[in-house]
């Protein structure tokens, strides 16, 4: 199962500004490092993956704190939830998710591995009437040569982030 690097969580948090009395909703929820991130800063986190293996490691880590970890689609969360922010950590059915997501959230962000689907995001974003932002993150991590310190760079994530005009 992949997992969101630390690094993108962080401009996630920083795009998406949770409040404490912020619902978070986490789409593709994944191992869970996301909802975990975010927990300590919003009231309430909202896990949802299709994957119940995801879903049993994300309850062990949140368990500390105020959350629901749902084995469902995440599509079918979004119609009947309610939430503040969004993250898609997977992409299945984004265009869709979107459209139910963007008319209840303040703010949502998409991250996608290809190029094609974070360009569908923000047009979908764009054609709901909502500020949209694309991004592209590049992520090098160091590593021991010869006696000094190099780098290698990860895949590029591209983020997509939209949110209402307030």
């Amino acid at each position: 199962m992949k997992a969101t690097k630390l690094e993108v969580i962080g401009v996630v948090f920083a795009k998406l500004r949770p409040g404490r009395e912020d619902v978070f909703a986490d789409i593709g929820c994944g191992t869970g490092g996301v909802s975990e991130f975010f927990a300590p800063y919003v009231r309430k986190i909202f896990a949802v993956d299709f994957d119940e293996r995801a879903v049993e490691e994300t309850k062990n880590r949140l368990k500390s704190y105020n959350s629901e970890v749902l084995l469902m689609s995440g599509l079918e969360f979004l119609k009947e939830y309610d939430y503040d922010l969004v993250f898609f950590g997977g992409t299945k059915q984004i265009e869709e998710m979107l459209e139910v997501a963007c008319k209840k959230a303040r703010r949502v962000a998409a991250i996608a591995a290809r190029m094609e689907i974070a360009i569908r995001c923000f047009e979908k974003i764009k054609s709901l009437g909502l500020r949209g932002e694309l991004i592209v993150l590049n992520i090098w991590r160091d590593y021991e040569l010869a006696g000094g310190t190099a780098f290698r760079p990860l895949n590029p994530v591209f983020l997509v982030v939209g949110c209402s005009s307030e």
